[in-house]
């Protein structure tokens, strides 16, 4: 382990936490000033509402900003193993408290300061967790194996927004649709980051390899932010975040040991000790900052303050 590398990995996911937290916040602003998501009928309301949400100048600006935090995201992802990046999104948390006390004059509560030194905490362990440079190895056979899983997780979204349209049961079970998404999208874009340095022996052809997981990284993700927008119009903030995150990274934390074969639990100089677990802890401290740190964001409010 370096401390060079450490550093690296900490400021790729600073910088993305800073862009990332305050797209949330401009996005949910877009939907409201756009009229919100009219989605009636799936197949028939989809693309009127996506285009209507593209039109709207607040919510095309966050998705600008959700963008460039993504291409970020995924340069440190082509660099560093799953299980280190992904927990290290949540830095955007971060980021998200700083914008509320900067620009909306708000302030901690205890419970929140205890929050966000939790989530310090997590990132600092994550940070120094030894091996964090990605060694780049594949599980081919699972991989294929998330397509049925993607296509059925699909079915039933679909399903659901015919049964639940909105309130209570909306804004827990959106965010767990978007969260699993987000989190089964991370493992094709590190496949196809993979697949295109082309460093790897595939049993998959190359080409295919690339071509299965960029349209499986566009449908994942296209879904998540589906389900994730719906989740935002119909649920409160502190609700869909912290669900849609949690389950995000749990996901792709677990997956990366059966996927791409990293190292959860390890020997530090021979032996298993408390820095053994420093990942493991990590994640613990993360997801449980995630719950404190739920905060709902008045979009009225926001508007007005930005009016």
């Amino acid at each position: 382990m370096s401390f060079e590398s450490n550093v690296g990995v900490l400021m790729f996911m600073l910088l993305y936490g800073a862009i990332s937290g305050g797209s949330a916040i401009i996005m949910k602003v877009g939907i409201f000033r756009s009229g919100g998501i009219k989605l009636e009928n799936f197949f028939r309301d989809v693309l009127p509402a996506a285009w209507n949400l593209l039109t709207s100048p607040m919510w095309f600006i966050g998705g600008i900003a959700a963008l460039t935090g993504f291409i970020i995201y995924t340069v440190a992802l082509n660099i560093y193993d799953v299980s280190i990046v992904k927990p290290l999104v949540n830095t955007n948390l971060l980021f998200t408290f700083i914008f509320a006390a900067l620009i909306f004059k708000e302030r901690l509560t205890t419970i929140e300061w205890i929050g966000v030194g939790t989530l310090i905490l997590g990132i600092l362990l994550i940070v120094l967790t030894p091996n964090i440079e990605s060694n780049n190895e594949l599980n081919e056979p699972l991989l294929l194996l998330f397509l049925p899983v993607t296509l059925g997780l699909i079915v039933v979204m679909i399903v659901t927004l015919f049964v639940v349209k909105g309130g209570g049961p909306a804004e827990f079970i959106l965010p767990i649709f978007a969260g699993s998404f987000f989190g089964v999208g991370t493992f094709f874009t590190k496949s196809l980051l993979i697949a295109l340095n082309g460093e790897l022996q595939t049993v998959i052809p190359r080409t295919g390899l690339i071509v299965y997981s960029f349209c499986m990284l566009i449908t994942t993700y296209g879904f998540a932010t589906i389900a994730q927008q719906l989740a935002f119009e119909r649920g409160r903030l502190s609700i869909v975040s912290p669900i849609t995150n949690a389950l995000s990274v749990t996901i792709a934390f677990i997956g990366s040991y059966f996927l791409f074969y990293e190292d959860l639990i390890f020997e530090v100089a021979g032996e298993y000790t408390f820095h053994s677990l420093y990942k493991i802890f990590g994640l613990i401290s993360i997801l449980i900052a995630l719950f404190i740190l739920r905060r709902e964001i008045d979009p009225l409010k926001t508007i007005s303050a930005s009016s």
